[in-house]
């Protein structure tokens, strides 16, 4: 009986390890593109969160007027959308407004934070302005960019305030998480901006998404966080990395910066406060505050005394001076 010749031996083994090999790609392949596919799901429902419309106010202060506001972002011609409560100043109007800048998932009541603002600073002769924030709340958009572009939103409400007689004079902003990352983004590009107050910020957008992903979604950091942000960026054109509160503060060294950060924040780490307030090293007009036990950007709710005591200290040395 004839047996396979040596060259026959070799010609099967060389096309059973071709066909593993093949075989092996292909799975390789379909692995990479399932991960690409879900990454681009995961930054997909980030950039496309469902709006919360619901910008009903109840306030507890008598006869508190406002009025329905429209601007333009300085970014993409989106119209953005807010209220502007005028101060309780008797005939004057007064020329120190407080620009309130939301986080992701909200809109310009922050959750029920604005009205306590307003209900704190109008009495004390300061106007507010609350807006969405661009494909937030009632406002323009089909794109949230975790400050890349909002900070166009707010830099458009501070050239809204500038042409409405005095009350762009003298602003100071308070941001709340993502809104507060937004607001040191913006105060760095703008003279107008007198101070700013930033409450649970991310340090860069880039590291929040990465460090935070597991969190959020469930996925394993690796490899789901390093191509989520590359996919961002590719889809997208958001370069999250670029979103970089800790940067944007070294140009602000001459500028009054209040930091708060809650240290039992779960969705924001107060370590990302840290590291800004280190960017600030230099500046003699900055300051943090880490109150104990307090969850993300819940300050106002759980030391209401404390907070607003140091807030009005800081904006009324710093604001219409």
């Amino acid at each position: 009986m004839n047996q396979p010749s040596l060259e026959t031996n070799h010609n099967v083994r060389v096309k059973k390890r071709n066909k593993i090999l093949w075989s092996l790609g292909i799975v390789l392949l379909l692995v990479v593109a399932l991960i690409f596919f879900i990454s681009y799901k995961v930054v997909d429902t980030l950039l496309h969160h469902p709006r919360d419309t619901n910008v009903s106010y109840e306030l507890n202060i008598d006869k508190t007027p406002y009025e329905e506001v429209e601007f333009k972002s300085l970014k993409n011609d989106n119209t953005i959308r807010g209220t502007f409560f005028p101060a309780n100043a008797g005939v004057k109007s007064s020329d120190k407004t407080i620009i309130i800048v939301h986080g992701y998932t909200s809109n310009r009541l922050v959750k029920g934070r604005t009205p306590k603002l307003v209900e704190h600073f109008v009495p004390k002769g300061y106007n507010v302005l609350a807006f969405d924030l661009s494909s937030q709340g009632k406002s323009d958009g089909d794109l949230i960019t975790l400050g890349l572009n909002e900070k166009y939103d707010l830099l458009g409400a501070v050239d809204y305030l500038k042409s409405k007689d005095h009350a762009g004079d003298n602003i100071g902003v308070i941001g709340f998480s993502m809104g507060a990352a937004t607001s040191l983004l913006a105060a760095s590009e703008s003279d107008d901006i007198q101070a700013v107050i930033a409450d649970s910020p991310f340090r860069n957008a880039g590291l929040f998404l990465r460090e935070g992903l597991p969190f959020f979604s469930g996925l394993p950091a690796f490899p789901f966080s390093y191509t989520s942000t590359w996919m961002a960026n590719w889809v997208y054109k958001v370069d999250l990395d670029s979103v970089s509160p800790m940067d944007a503060v070294k140009k602000m060294q001459d500028k009054p910066v209040m930091l708060i950060h809650g240290t039992g924040d779960q969705q924001i780490s107060y370590k990302n406060t840290e590291v800004i307030y280190e960017s600030l090293k230099d500046n003699p007009s900055a300051e943090v505050w880490y109150p104990e036990n307090t969850e993300h950007i819940d300050a106002i709710n759980h030391y209401p005394t404390e907070y607003f005591q140091r807030v009005d200290r800081f904006l009324d040395e710093y604001v219409g001076k």
